[in-house]
C-alpha cells in the first residue's frame, strides 16, 4: 500500500497535477476580490471573501481530484501497465486504497495551502487582519413544516373555494408541496402591527441566563419589490444585525420570544424560518475554518473513491462523462425539487423524476447542502 500511494504521489506530481492544483488555488485567492462585491464596507468585503473563496477552491479541488480519479485505472488499462502491475504480490486492495490515499494527500495539501492564504491574506493581497466574528444561529422554534402542511391541507380541503384539481389530487403529492412552500412563508406585518415569534430553544436560555451578548440577523423584503438591491451590494435583500441588550432570564418555564412592531409607513414581509436568526458568540474562526476544510477533504475523497470506481470499470473519458453527471444531478435535486411546479399539474414522467430526485437527496442530504 505504501508503495502505491508513494507511486501514484510521484505520477501526480510528475504530471503536473499537484503543482497546477496549488497554482489554481492561489489564482483564486488573488483574483476572487475584484470580482465578488460585497456591501462596501471593510468587515462586508472581508465577510464575502470568506464565503467565496473557500467555496471556489473546494469545488476547483473536487472536481480535480474527480477527474485524476476517473483516469487512474483507465489509463494504466489503456498503457498495458495495469496486468504488469497486478502480477507483482501486492492485493489489488492495497493497490486502489494506495491510489485513494494519494488523491486525498493531493487535496489536503491544496486546502491547507488555501486555508494558509486566507489567514495570510484575508481581503486578498493588502487585507486587514481583521476575522469578523463566528456565531451561532438560533432560529425561532416553529412547528415543523410537514405538522404546518398538514394543518394548511385540512385548511384547502374544508375551504369551498378550493379548486377541485387540489382536492383531487395525491395527498402525498399537495403534502410534499405545502410543506415545501412552508419553508418560505411570510409573515406580512403591516404599518402599526406587531408579531411575535417564540424562541424556546435550551442552549438560547441558557446564554439568556448567562447574560451573554447577543444580536439579531433580520432579512427584510417590502410587499411589492421584495428583492430590492442595497446600495454597494449584491442584488440581495436588505440585511442587517442588530446587536441588542437583555438583563437575562431564569431558567423558568416561559420561553424567550422576539416581537416585531412595524412603526413605518410599509408593509414588511419576513419568512421567520429563513429571516429571523438570533446570534451567539461561537468558536474561533481559525477552528470552524479547520472544521469546514475537513468536511470539504471528506467529501474530496468519497469523490476519489467513486472516480476509482469508475475508472476500474470504464474508459477514461466515459467514466469523467458518468462521474460528472452524476455530480451535477446531485448537486441540482434539491434546487429541482423546490423550483418544480405543482406535482399535480405534471405529466407523470415529470411525477417519477421527480420521484427520483426526492430520493437522491435524500441519500446525499449531508453532503448536498451548503454550509459554511
Amino acid at each position: 500500500m505504501r508503495e502505491s500511494l508513494l507511486l501514484a504521489l510521484r505520477a501526480m506530481v510528475r504530471g503536473r497535477v499537484l503543482p497546477l492544483l496549488l497554482a489554481a488555488v492561489a489564482l483564486i485567492h488573488w483574483l476572487m476580490p475584484g470580482f465578488v462585491r460585497s456591501d462596501g464596507t471593510s468587515s462586508g468585503a472581508l465577510e464575502m471573501y470568506i464565503r467565496s473563496v473557500p467555496g471556489c477552491v473546494a469545488v476547483v479541488v473536487q472536481l480535480t481530484i474527480l477527474a485524476v480519479a476517473c483516469g487512474l485505472f483507465a489509463k494504466e488499462r489503456e498503457e498495458k501497465r495495469l496486468a504488469l502491475t497486478l502480477t507483482r504480490p501486492v492485493p489489488a486492495f492495497s493497490v486502489a486504497v494506495g491510489k485513494w490515499l494519494a488523491l486525498a494527500a493531493v487535496s489536503a495539501a491544496a486546502l491547507m495551502a488555501s486555508s494558509l492564504l486566507l489567514f495570510l491574506f484575508p481581503h486578498g493581497p493588502g487585507g486587514d487582519k481583521a476575522f469578523p466574528p463566528c456565531r451561532h444561529h438560533y432560529a425561532p422554534s416553529l412547528p415543523p413544516p410537514d405538522v404546518c402542511a398538514g394543518q394548511m391541507l385540512e385548511s384547502y380541503l374544508n375551504d369551498p373555494e378550493t379548486p377541485e384539481a387540489v382536492k383531487k389530487a395525491s395527498k402525498g403529492a399537495v403534502l410534499t408541496l405545502l410543506t415545501t412552500k412552508e419553508q418560505d412563508r411570510y409573515d406580512v406585518v403591516k404599518p402599526g402591527e406587531s408579531f411575535k415569534w417564540p424562541y424556546d430553544v435550551k442552549a438560547l436560555r441558557e446564554k439568556m441566563s448567562e447574560g451573554v451578548p447577543l444580536s439579531l440577523r433580520v432579512r427584510f423584503s417590502t410587499l411589492f419589490d421584495m428583492r430590492t438591491p442595497v446600495a454597494g451590494s449584491n442584488n440581495t435583500q436588505a440585511l442587517l444585525d442588530i446587536p441588542f441588550a437583555h438583563a437575562g432570564c431564569a431558567m423558568t418555564n416561559e420561553a424567550p420570544s422576539l416581537v416585531f412592531s412595524n412603526t413605518g409607513k410599509s408593509t414588511v414581509m419576513i419568512r421567520p424560518r429563513r429571516d429571523l436568526e438570533v446570534l451567539s458568540p461561537g468558536d474561533a474562526c481559525w477552528w470552524n475554518l479547520f472544521r469546514s476544510q475537513l468536511e470539504t477533504l471528506s467529501l474530496s475523497m468519497l469523490l476519489a473513491a467513486f472516480g476509482i470506481f469508475m475508472s476500474a470499470s470504464l474508459s477514461r473519458p466515459v467514466a469523467i462523462f458518468t462521474a460528472l453527471c452524476s455530480f451535477a444531478l446531485v448537486l441540482m435535486a434539491p434546487s429541482v425539487i423546490v423550483q418544480f411546479p405543482d406535482e399535480f399539474h405534471a405529466p407523470l414522467a415529470d411525477r417519477i423524476g421527480l420521484a427520483i430526485s426526492r430520493l437522491i437527496q435524500t441519500a446525499t442530504a449531508s453532503v448536498s447542502v451548503p454550509s459554511p
